[in-house]
């Protein structure tokens, strides 16, 4: 589990009010006001839009596949009347361009001068392809008979 803090009056431009470990392509920050957005791609909270390339829905990542997802504002606002509501409920967000779901829980939500804190699961290691052999010297391999 990792655990995200992004203090009220924080610059979102800093890369310490970034959840910039989530992937290279959602980086989760929030300014002084509205919701939360991605910096990756955003410069600011756009209603019913932010954060861009993220899918959010109640629930756990074990049944990432029978949930119902939404954009994070109709979630928050329409869902549980406003994100200060969101507050310790299970949600999966999708990292839609990664498709990776992760479990997240608000644990706090500042209703002035922005801020807020979450804990989620962490991202799976990228796949790494495998490694060939080394080539192994012909002097190395068994001599056979040949054949005439």
């Amino acid at each position: 589990m990792t655990t995200f803090a992004d203090p009220a009056g924080s610059d979102p431009t800093l890369p310490a009010n970034q959840d910039r470990r989530m992937t290279p392509n959602v980086w989760i920050t929030r300014g002084v006001e509205f919701g939360i957005y991605n910096a990756e791609t955003e410069t600011g909270f756009t209603h019913f839009f932010s954060p861009a390339d993220t899918e959010w829905a109640d629930g756990t990542a074990a049944n990432y596949s029978s949930l119902s997802y939404t954009d994070w504002n109709t979630w928050a606002k329409n869902i549980h009347g406003g994100p200060p509501s969101t507050v310790g409920v299970n949600a999966v967000v999708h990292l839609v361009s990664d498709d990776i779901y992760l479990d997240l829980k608000f644990t706090s939500w500042g209703v002035t001068g922005g801020g807020f804190s979450y804990q989620r699961s962490t991202p799976p290691e990228a796949n790494t392809p495998p490694q060939s052999p080394l080539p192994i010297p012909l002097t190395m391999l068994p001599s056979s008979p040949r054949l005439s």
